[in-house]
């Protein structure tokens, strides 16, 4: 009983944490939009079609993890080049780095300036590329629950902002329609 009761404190605990987490990551900033409706996660979100694979953040690393840490799982090598759909949160970051922006699986406040590469970013993260014609743009910050598409890509690369990403989306262009892109700040003379 005393281990039940102590797991249980540790389960509150860990509960209060991520509610107020997740509210400090939707706080962050006040300017956050809402996820534009095409990119909500519907009551029906749980059929993907027969072109796009469904991905989970549960499906990225072999569980349990092992002697040599976290390894890609079979699912993930399987799916590398192909389509998947994932549903997960923008991280809010204090600056973004045009052309991405990061998936998590749950919300994360990434402060830019005081905490740089020791942010909460757990290791499941996916980076989330823009297509081509779009690098140069900066996605603005979104709150709440989002599904995107495209193709997946599996291995290390080190990423604009310095980070190596093992895990990363190149969205397609209906998905990356709908984001709200920052507007662009042109040089005067």
């Amino acid at each position: 009983m005393k281990n039940f009761l102590r797991a249980s404190a540790g389960l509150t605990l860990a509960g209060s944490m991520c509610l107020a987490h997740a509210e400090a990551a939707t706080s962050f900033n006040p300017h956050a939009l809402p996820v534009p409706p095409a990119l909500s996660v519907h009551a029906t979100a749980g059929t993907a079609s027969e072109h796009v694979n469904e991905l989970k953040f549960g499906d990225i690393f072999k569980l349990p993890i092992g002697p040599k840490g976290l390894e890609a799982s079979e699912r993930l090598r399987s799916l590398d080049g192909k389509q998947v759909r994932m549903i997960g949160f923008m991280a809010a970051r204090e600056s973004a780095t045009p052309g991405q922006f990061i998936l998590s699986p749950l919300p994360v406040l990434m402060g830019d300036e005081d905490e740089s590469f020791a942010d909460d970013l757990p290791p499941s993260a996916v980076f989330v590329h823009l297509p081509p014609a779009l690098h140069g743009e900066t996605v603005l910050n979104l709150h709440g629950l989002m599904q995107i598409e495209g193709a997946l890509r599996v291995g290390p690369q080190e990423e604009p902002d310095g980070r190596v990403s093992a895990v990363r989306i190149e969205l397609n262009d209906t998905t990356s329609r709908w984001l709200p892109l920052a507007p662009r700040v042109t040089a005067t003379r």
